[in-house]
Protein backbone atom coordinates (compact mmCIF):
# COMPACT_ATOMS: atom_id res chain seq x y z
CA UNK A 1 0.00 0.00 0.00
CA UNK A 2 1.47 3.37 -0.97
CA UNK A 3 1.24 6.04 1.68
CA UNK A 4 -1.04 8.92 0.75
CA UNK A 5 0.72 11.15 3.27
CA UNK A 6 3.62 13.17 1.83
CA UNK A 7 6.99 12.03 3.16
CA UNK A 8 10.51 13.43 3.40
CA UNK A 9 13.83 11.72 4.01
CA UNK A 10 16.32 13.14 6.50
CA UNK A 11 19.90 11.88 6.14
CA UNK A 12 22.50 12.56 8.80
CA UNK A 13 26.20 11.65 8.49
CA UNK A 14 27.70 11.37 11.97
CA UNK A 15 31.00 10.48 13.61
CA UNK A 16 31.22 6.80 14.54
CA UNK A 17 29.36 5.85 17.71
CA UNK A 18 26.75 8.60 17.76
CA UNK A 19 24.03 7.10 15.57
CA UNK A 20 22.52 4.39 17.80
CA UNK A 21 21.71 6.76 20.68
CA UNK A 22 20.01 9.09 18.21
CA UNK A 23 18.10 6.19 16.63
CA UNK A 24 16.83 5.08 20.05
CA UNK A 25 15.62 8.60 20.88
CA UNK A 26 13.82 8.91 17.53
CA UNK A 27 12.04 5.60 18.12
CA UNK A 28 11.17 6.10 21.79
CA UNK A 29 10.52 9.85 21.96
CA UNK A 30 9.17 10.55 18.46
CA UNK A 31 7.56 7.18 17.65
CA UNK A 32 9.35 6.80 14.30
CA UNK A 33 9.71 3.33 12.77
CA UNK A 34 11.37 4.06 9.40
CA UNK A 35 14.88 4.66 10.78
CA UNK A 36 18.07 3.05 9.46
CA UNK A 37 21.78 3.24 10.26
CA UNK A 38 24.63 2.07 8.07
CA UNK A 39 28.37 2.72 7.98
CA UNK A 40 30.74 4.42 5.57
CA UNK A 41 34.36 5.55 5.41
CA UNK A 42 35.89 8.68 4.00
CA UNK A 43 37.74 11.91 4.50
CA UNK A 44 36.26 15.26 5.30
CA UNK A 45 37.06 18.23 3.13
CA UNK A 46 38.72 19.99 6.05
CA UNK A 47 40.66 16.96 7.31
CA UNK A 48 44.17 18.18 8.22
CA UNK A 49 46.94 17.10 5.83
CA UNK A 50 48.72 15.16 8.58
CA UNK A 51 45.70 12.81 8.72
CA UNK A 52 45.42 12.29 4.95
CA UNK A 53 47.71 9.29 4.62
CA UNK A 54 46.91 6.19 2.58
CA UNK A 55 44.28 4.21 4.40
CA UNK A 56 43.67 6.98 6.93
CA UNK A 57 39.93 7.23 6.54
CA UNK A 58 37.43 7.96 9.27
CA UNK A 59 34.44 5.71 9.82
CA UNK A 60 31.05 7.41 9.81
CA UNK A 61 27.50 6.38 10.64
CA UNK A 62 24.76 7.36 8.23
CA UNK A 63 21.32 7.68 9.77
CA UNK A 64 18.37 7.81 7.38
CA UNK A 65 14.81 8.43 8.52
CA UNK A 66 11.54 8.75 6.60
CA UNK A 67 9.16 11.24 8.20
CA UNK A 68 5.78 12.81 7.42
CA UNK A 69 6.33 16.05 5.47
CA UNK A 70 4.20 18.01 7.95
CA UNK A 71 6.58 17.09 10.80
CA UNK A 72 9.82 17.16 8.79
CA UNK A 73 11.08 20.61 9.84
CA UNK A 74 10.55 19.90 13.57
CA UNK A 75 12.21 16.48 13.31
CA UNK A 76 15.09 17.96 11.29
CA UNK A 77 15.70 20.47 14.09
CA UNK A 78 15.43 17.72 16.74
CA UNK A 79 18.03 15.58 14.93
CA UNK A 80 20.29 18.59 14.31
CA UNK A 81 20.39 19.58 17.99
CA UNK A 82 20.37 16.08 19.47
CA UNK A 83 23.19 14.83 17.21
CA UNK A 84 25.17 18.06 17.82
CA UNK A 85 25.73 18.58 14.10
CA UNK A 86 26.35 22.27 14.84
CA UNK A 87 29.70 21.48 16.54
CA UNK A 88 32.99 21.27 14.63
CA UNK A 89 33.28 17.84 12.97
CA UNK A 90 29.76 17.12 14.22
CA UNK A 91 28.55 15.77 10.92
CA UNK A 92 26.26 16.72 8.08
CA UNK A 93 22.49 16.70 7.75
CA UNK A 94 20.16 17.21 4.80
CA UNK A 95 16.52 16.63 3.85
CA UNK A 96 14.78 15.82 0.58
CA UNK A 97 11.33 14.94 -0.73
CA UNK A 98 10.42 11.28 -0.96
CA UNK A 99 8.56 10.24 -4.11
CA UNK A 100 6.65 7.29 -2.61
CA UNK A 101 6.69 5.33 0.62
CA UNK A 102 5.07 2.16 1.87
CA UNK A 103 3.30 2.54 5.19
CA UNK A 104 3.88 -0.16 7.78
CA UNK A 105 3.44 -0.56 11.51
CA UNK A 106 5.34 -2.72 13.93
CA UNK A 107 3.45 -5.13 16.18
CA UNK A 108 3.35 -4.44 19.90
CA UNK A 109 5.97 -6.61 21.62
CA UNK A 110 6.76 -6.97 25.30
CA UNK A 111 9.82 -5.11 26.56
CA UNK A 112 12.93 -7.34 26.60
CA UNK A 113 14.94 -7.70 29.77
CA UNK A 114 18.62 -8.52 29.81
Amino acid sequence: MISEQAQKVITCILPMGRGMALLNRLVKEKGLTAVDIHHARGLGRITPLRHRGIGEMAEKEILTVSVPAAEADDLFEFIYTTAEVNRPHGGLIFMQKLHTATHFTLPELPEETA
